[in-house]
């Protein structure tokens, strides 16, 4: 049996994790130790600019624990494709290290720092959700997602993303268009046409919980379903969020919002 760190007394960490990395030159599978990919996620989750800064930011442990504590609570996500997880959003960005970071930059003192530290609730490793901006009010995972509610998942104000100018944004895509990629995914399917999107039901914070999708067929969904499936077609930064509105925009629909990714956790 494999040696596993146990450095306090909770749930059992992994040594090792094995992830699938994408690149230029194609797929590959690397089984490494957990906390080189720990290293690995918070270089690529974390701006630019946080893992320069000086003096160090907190930001850095807190991202550290989260991509640990994620990793050990989700191993094995992709098990029947033969590995733990993968270096995308789907699980957590990982990337290898590019000139000028090594081991003693400010992403690898704080990941040393933190080394087999995790988030527990009640004895247990939690889903340690993050994202990019929530708009300036959290989502719980219930309401995006359904299901029972996690306590340490809830809606709250967030003055930080509050405060944040730029967190604005707008996208617009042709009826056509629209509907191609609706019909690409089988939850989505309007038809050949489509007439209307209508948000049907809103959370606490504003964001849509339930889509109204107007067309040869009439379908009800989850807004992060339409999200999921809008963003599958048109990229990661069309559809940024569900706290949007829409409107008719001529032979189109535009869309505007605030916030970047599902809402939930930090």
């Amino acid at each position: 049996a494999e040696k596993r760190d146990r450095p306090w007394d909770g749930p059992t960490l992994p040594a090792h994790v094995t992830v699938r990395l994408g690149g230029k030159s194609g797929a590959r599978i690397v089984t490494m130790p957990i906390e080189e990919y720990v290293l690995g996620a918070v270089r690529a989750e974390v701006l630019p600019a946080t893992l320069r800064a000086q003096p160090a930011s907190p930001a850095l442990d807190v991202q550290a624990i989260v991509s640990r504590t994620y990793a050990a609570a989700n191993l094995g996500r992709h098990a029947a494709d033969g590995f733990d997880l993968c270096d995308t959003t789907h699980c957590q960005v990982y990337r290898e290290a590019v000139a000028g970071e090594g081991p003693s930059d400010q992403a690898a003192r704080a990941v040393a720092a933190t080394r087999g530290r995790v988030l527990t609730f009640e004895g247990r490793l939690i889903q340690a959700l993050f994202h990019a901006d929530c708009g300036g009010h959290t989502a719980s995972a219930a309401a995006v997602w359904g299901g029972a509610d996690a306590p340490y998942l809830g809606a709250v104000t967030d003055w930080f993303c509050a405060r944040r100018q730029d967190a604005g944004w707008t996208f617009a895509a042709g009826t056509a268009a629209i509907a191609r990629a609706l019909n690409g995914d089988t939850r989505t399917r309007v038809g050949e046409r489509l007439r209307r999107i209508d948000v049907a039901a809103r959370d606490a914070s504003g964001r849509a919980l339930a889509v109204t999708l107007a067309g040869t067929r009439t379908v009800s969904i989850r807004a992060e379903v339409f999200r999921a499936a809008m963003t599958q077609a048109f990229g990661a930064r069309s559809i940024r969020s569900t706290w949007f509105d829409v409107t008719r925009d001529g032979s189109g629909f535009r869309f505007t919002g605030v916030g970047f990714g599902h809402g939930i956790g930090l």
